[in-house]
């Protein structure tokens, strides 16, 4: 399987904020109790407008979306969310392969943040080699070099 990845576009808007709600809705009333709309639209709005969002295309058809910011010390990988069709079908483990190359052939680590309701994403994490470096109130950082 090979998963292309192109920037995103206006067109791609609507469906990325359906994305959000579909990955996060469960995975935040988890953690925080509550799902609110607003808030999440409010974040959501923030990413579109301040980050690079690249979309994971399978068959051209888009299944999940990525943000990666490359600081001077290491690479940050701030966002992936894989469409719940597409789960558990080696695209994460495939797309986060390829970060860690990238960022071994710059001698940097690779580092994020998950949030302690996402176990699913936690176990993938450590089986790739990540490491629990410390963490904030709801979320575990973890690191790969």
């Amino acid at each position: 399987m090979t998963v292309r990845i192109r920037y995103a576009r206006d067109s791609d808007y609507q469906w990325l904020l359906e994305l959000h709600h579909t990955v996060y809705r469960d995975l935040i009333t988890q953690e925080f109790g509550y799902w609110d709309s607003d808030e999440e639209l409010g974040l959501f709005k923030n990413e579109w407008e301040s980050k690079q969002i690249e979309i994971l295309l399978q068959n051209d058809k888009p299944v999940g979306m990525l943000i990666v910011v490359a600081h001077v010390d290491h690479f940050w990988l701030d966002e992936i969310q894989i469409d719940p069709r597409y789960q558990n079908q080696g695209i994460g483990t495939e797309v986060i392969g390829r970060l860690i190359t990238r960022a071994r052939a710059g001698y940097l680590p690779l580092r994020l943040r998950v949030l302690h309701a996402n176990q699913s994403a936690y176990r993938l994490y450590q089986r790739l080699g990540f490491l629990r470096i410390g963490g904030v109130k709801h979320h575990h950082v973890m690191e790969i070099r």
